[in-house]
């Protein structure tokens, strides 16, 4: 049984991408998360303990979160938390890791722009959470439906009578009338 974690923090390293040919993109970063709280005697925030993780995502995610991240900046991940005991020598200790599902800008700090990527082939078939848009033969995304399974389609949605529109949260909503 794995344990699901969010964790807000900033990016402490820089974030290192590889891609062997034949395997799978991988991208790590060191993440520091500090929590604050509001001390009324001294009446300002104060830091509390910083935890460390190490984040590692992999394929697409990858790919696009080394792209898309830096040093400094402040992102929410979402995955799976490893703890690992390690020995080297005289030293021993203990790692905390991510396995990323997902990475994003923490938004309270900033804005982002959002660049949607086209799946490769070769990546939707490594993936296990691809999203289907390269195959006409794919089901579509869960929450659209069928009629709407090729991007052409879900453009449009908005000026095709009696459709459904896509809400900010990826469900659907029903056409103005």
């Amino acid at each position: 049984m794995s344990t699901t974690v969010t964790v807000v923090g900033t990016i402490a390293t820089d974030p290192r991408t590889t891609t062997s040919p034949g395997r799978a993109s991988f991208c790590s970063f060191r993440l520091a998360s500090t929590d604050r709280r509001f001390d009324r005697e001294r009446n300002s925030w104060v830091d509390g303990e910083t935890n460390w993780f190490s984040v590692n995502a992999f394929r697409s995610l990858a790919e696009h979160a080394g792209a898309s991240f830096a040093k400094g900046e402040r992102v929410i991940v979402h995955g799976r938390l490893r703890i690992r005991s390690w020995e080297s020598d005289e030293k021993s200790g203990t790692s905390v890791e991510i396995e990323a599902e997902a990475i994003g800008h923490d938004l309270r700090w900033g804005v982002t722009a959002f660049t949607r990527q086209t799946v490769s082939e070769s990546d939707s078939a490594m993936s296990q959470h691809s999203f289907a848009e390269s195959t006409d033969d794919a089901p579509p995304p869960q929450g659209w439906p069928e009629e709407t399974a090729d991007a052409q389609t879900r453009e449009s949605l908005d000026t095709h009578d009696g459709a459904e529109t896509p809400s900010a949260d990826g469900g659907l909503l029903p056409a103005a009338a």
